[in-house]
């Protein structure tokens, strides 16, 4: 039957059948049943090794994974089939024969695209209509904090993250593109596996139990959640097990040190010899004074460092499993961090433990149950603000000394001359504890009757028990035979149920639709009780009932609740044009019954430009895709009870009485939101990776605290009233400069450009000034201070002088160079005015490296802030010798102006040098060194010859390493407005080794 006229076909006929002769022969020389170990390397279509591949021998559960230089070791039979998969990729399968090296390379498939998380949901990546931008769970890993979300600053572009603490479980401030509203919330939606949870959660995960961060930040990937959403939605998926895959243990160990960022601010206070001169100088005090003052105290101190500890410990230890049956897959995880604070009274400890399980029943029937749980315990130190005990303890003269000459340790009490406690005798006699108990439990229940057809229920919680214990010892000296106990215990429970049925399917292999249907409820209970006592007399009996007197209680109950439907329809053809149209229905407890519901839409379209015909032969070009939308959102980010008049009780010769709380306000409704942008992604040389954004949304119907006169019995009233638009444009850019097997180097940088313009106020007003911030909202300006704008030193006279404001004092004075629109008399009432400085930054952004050489890998990222301002209440403080005599000061004081003609800093010795005014509002801006990663991957040989491990790393890790700024204070990159005794933020260095079994 081979017999044919074409001869090359017959010739290729015999070469079959001496191949298949061949290999008859060698399989008959070959036991089938012979175990053997088969080694090899994974790469990409350019030769580069691809870490994380799974390898699987077909039909077992026997599985591994390669390393991160693409190597792997798996033992298998002759004649079985191990099969390879990476997302992204097309699957491999190779058959063992006698060798045992099977080297792979990985191809990109078409269908098998990088997905990335949604709302209720995923997508191929090139399918996604939105903006959406992705962090891999590795860059959030081995970072010597507690706080995940610290390690996304500077990642995603638009995406403002601030440490505004060194207190080790302090929670960062999260904004996206801007800030939303000037009276509701601008928090980002936070959902953990699909369900919201409170921004605190970033303390309490375990950072190696995350798969990868996304970010929402477009109307038409936020607009499914609604409501919720107004402000951007960050989604955080926790790691998943693999199916058909042999056990993978990862082990890993940090232990490193904790310091101060920055030091430049204690460093410029002044030392004995600078004080004491400045003070004789400045007539303040004689030097016969000052000579009976060293004649008995003649240290020199720097007491931040006996105020904040150095080389402070942090440690912790992750332990996972990760694998799966054929039917099941699990990831099981333990964890430990804990880390002192540098202040005393501060310090953070995690116990973390997760469990997540998917299983398929039958083939049309899925289920899974996650649970994570933290325990946490935790200190915050409380002697901020414009407190002697820590914030302003610098103030302390260095001439006095904390250490007792005669014990040679630490005053147990007062320290004398400082007359302050000694911290930690203050931390000690005043002990305090929170301890938290953290689960957030979530399940699924999906059915695929059909096919493209999936309908899935799943229920979520978030909640915690917390306990709170604050004391003051009976020994205290303050307060001897006094003690004091404060206990309180907290319980929120927040949850949520989703039905969903989403329809996928494509009409002549072009046209291909998805189609999404649900329903949400979300129901939140807070209760919380407290009771105190004082009198205790002895430091062993403390608890409530020893004290005798002084008991108060309070108790109080609180809730809100949120449903929703929602549906989504997604279109694409020809995999080059897509439209998503999306609408969500809210209906709120927190208005009033005619006022509780709310829709919102979205439409977007995307264009893949990459895959038209006409660019078929545009070799240098590897990506380029258009995308555009806009759509509504709402928020009602309030008080739960901001529209309901409540009333409460108090007490009047002894009876219960009744009293109006709040005057509520029935009218009130959603603030309301529109937003629009528009997106280029650019890929060109098969190097530079680029994607820019341009986007506004305004902001109407603000839900704002409109005041009102005391008269009225109240002082403010929540309203729906004014406007604010917020525009500006997101980059993000990647260039790989050198990218081949043996080495890589890739440069990012990411950056948001974002101004806000007050477009409508309350009551017809053209400017508010906030109460006691020296913030302002003042139509057609950007969010703004106001404060007196000072205006120098007189060198003539050596008088402080000030610019008189314009007859409008929202609008920014234009006469500054004037000498006749100045005074010497400062007023704060009557100077008042637009300072032209903005509250917020404009620009916030990122920029880092990406390197690896033969198993050695460097990562480095720097984040940024320009523009940034705040008012830098310390210097009140710490520049003013003549208000606060007797106090040390920061050095910059000896530029005071002696004789007519000086150019200088303060005004003359005998007059105020510091006032409440524009000279306090600094420059914030900062560069700062968020990481500096440092490591090697040890090589799969030597793994092989040890045998029972896999892969082992180590690596070294600073944090906060380098900060540059001109900013003054402690710390720059505190978001506030008034800096007031700030508990700056800590640098780290930690090493840290990883195991894989």
């Amino acid at each position: 039957m081979f017999v044919t006229a074409n001869s090359n076909k017959l010739i290729y006929e015999i070469k079959n059948y001496v191949v298949l002769g061949a290999r008859f022969a060698v399989f008959n020389t070959v036991d089938f049943r012979s175990a053997k170990t088969v080694t090899g390397t994974v790469t990409d279509g350019e030769g580069l090794p691809l870490p994380g591949v799974n390898i699987v021998v077909q039909g077992t559960t026997n599985g591994t994974q390669t390393d991160f230089d693409g190597n792997y070791s798996i033992n298998a039979q002759v004649n079985q089939v191990l099969v390879f998969t990476y997302v992204g990729f097309e699957e491999q399968q190779k058959t063992v024969g006698s060798a045992s090296t099977i080297n792979v390379q990985m191809t990109a498939g078409e269908a098998l695209d990088e997905v990335v998380v949604v709302g209720y949901g995923t997508r191929d990546k090139t399918d996604v209509v939105g903006s959406v931008a992705q962090v891999s769970g590795d860059i959030l890993e081995n970072r010597p904090v507690a706080n995940i979300v610290d390690g996304l600053q500077g990642q995603v572009a638009g995406l403002q993250i601030f440490s505004s603490s060194g207190e080790p479980g302090a929670t960062p401030s999260i904004r996206l593109r801007g800030n939303g509203s000037l009276g509701a919330g601008s928090t980002p939606l936070i959902l953990l596996d699909g369900f919201q949870v409170d921004a605190a959660i970033f303390t309490r995960l375990n950072p190696t139990d995350i798969q990868d961060v996304t970010v929402l930040k477009d109307a038409s990937e936020t607009a499914i959640y609604g409501s919720r959403a107004a402000n951007g939605v960050v989604l955080i998926t926790t790691k998943k097990g693999r199916k058909n895959a042999e056990p993978v243990i990862n082990v890993g160990v940090q232990y490193g040190f904790s310091n101060l960022a920055n030091t430049d601010f204690f460093e410029r206070l002044m030392n004995t010899e600078q004080l004491t001169n400045f003070w004789v100088d400045a007539g303040i005090y004689s030097q016969g004074q000052i000579d009976g003052i060293l004649a008995e105290n003649n240290a020199d101190t720097r007491w931040y460092k006996y105020y904040y500890k150095e080389d402070v410990p942090m440690q912790q230890v992750n332990i996972s499993a990760q694998g799966g049956s054929e039917k099941t897959s699990y990831f099981i995880s333990g964890a430990y961090y804990g880390q002192e604070g540098l202040a005393y009274r501060s310090d953070f400890e995690r116990f973390n433990l997760r469990s997540n399980v998917t299983t398929n029943i039958t083939d049309w029937l899925k289920t899974g149950i996650n649970i994570g749980m933290a325990y946490v315990t935790d200190e915050t130190n409380p002697y901020g603000s414009n407190s002697t005990n820590r914030g302003l303890a610098p103030l302390a003269q260095p001439f006095y000394s904390p250490i007792n000459p005669e014990t040679g340790g630490r005053y147990e009490g007062v320290i004398p001359g400082w007359n302050r406690y000694d911290p930690v005798y203050l931390a000690n006699k005043n002990p305090y504890d929170r301890n938290r108990f953290q689960v957030n439990p979530s399940a699924f229940l999906e059915l695929s009757p059909l096919d493209g057809l999936t309908m899935r229920s799943a229920i979520g919680f978030d909640g915690f028990d917390e306990r709170e214990t604050d004391r003051r010892l009976p020994s205290n000296v303050g307060s001897l035979n006094n003690g004091r106990t404060d206990e309180a215990f907290r319980r929120d429970v927040l949850m949520t149920v989703s039905n969903t049925v989403e329809y996928d399917f494509n009409i002549a292999e072009r046209h291909e639709l998805t189609v999404l249907g649900g329903h949400e409820f979300s129901d939140f209970n807070r209760e919380r009780f407290a009771a105190i006592s004082t009198g205790q007399t002895d430091d062993r009996l403390i608890l409530l009932e020893q004290g005798p007197t002084n008991r108060d209680v309070e108790h109080y109950k609180e809730e809100w609740s949120l449903e929703s439907f929602f549906g989504r329809l997604t279109y694409g053809f020809d995999g080059k044009y897509f439209v998503n149209a999306t609408i969500r229905e809210d209906g709120s407890s927190r208005f009033g019954r005619d006022n509780r519901k709310a829709t919102f839409w979205a439409v977007g379209a995307r264009w893949n430009v990459i895959n038209e015909n006409f660019l078929t032969d545009v070799n240098w070009l590897d990506n380029l895709v258009l995308r555009a939308n806009i759509g509504t959102s709402g928020n009602s980010d309030i008080g739960f009870y901001n529209s309901y008049a409540l009333v409460g009780t108090n007490q009047y010769q002894g009876q219960t009485g009744w009293q109006l709380n709040t005057p509520g306000n029935p009218g009130l409704q959603w603030e309301s939101q529109e937003a629009a942008s528009v997106g280029l992604e650019l890929g060109l040389f098969n190097k530079l990776r680029a994607t820019v954004e341009y986007y506004e949304r305004t902001t109407s119907n603000m839900l704002i605290d409109v005041p009102y006169p005391y008269t009225t019995g109240f002082d403010e009233v929540t309203e729906n009233t004014g406007s604010l638009k917020n525009y500006g444009f997101d980059v993000a850019l990647e260039f790989d400069v050198v990218k081949n097997e043996d080495l890589s180097i890739t440069p990012y940088v990411t950056l948001n450009y974002n101004q806000n313009k007050v477009t409508e106020l309350f009551q017809g007003r053209d400017y508010w000034i906030i109460p006691n911030t020296g913030v302002s909202w003042a139509v057609g300006q950007p969010v703004s201070y106001f404060y007196p704008v000072f205006a120098g030193v007189n060198p003539d006279n050596g008088d402080a002088e000030w610019y008189l404001p314009n007859e409008d004092p929202d609008q920014i004075v234009n006469n500054r160079q004037d000498p006749d629109a100045v005074t010497n008399q400062f007023n704060t009432a009557a100077l008042q005015q637009n300072t032209g400085i903005d509250r917020y930054a404009p620009f916030n952004g990122g920029f880092g490296l990406r390197a690896n050489y033969k198993g050695i890998f460097l990562q480095s990222h720097f984040a940024f802030s320009s523009g940034k301002y705040m008012i830098n209440n310390g210097r009140y403080f710490f520049e003013n010798p003549n208000v606060f005599a007797g106090f040390n000061q920061n050095d910059r004081v000896q530029d005071f102006w002696r004789e007519p003609g000086d150019q200088t800093l303060f005004p003359r010795a005998n007059v105020q040098f510091t006032q409440f005014d524009s000279n306090l509002i600094e420059d914030a801006s900062f560069i700062r060194m968020k990481t500096l990663t440092l490591g090697y991957n040890f090589p799969q040989e030597l793994m092989r010859q040890i045998g029972f491990v896999d892969n082992v790393k180590v690596y070294m890790t600073g944090r906060n390493l380098l900060t540059w700024t001109k900013y003054l204070g402690p710390d720059p990159e505190v978001d506030t407005n008034v800096a007031l005794g700030t508990n700056p933020n800590t640098k780290q260095l930690i090493f840290g080794v990883d195991f894989q079994f």
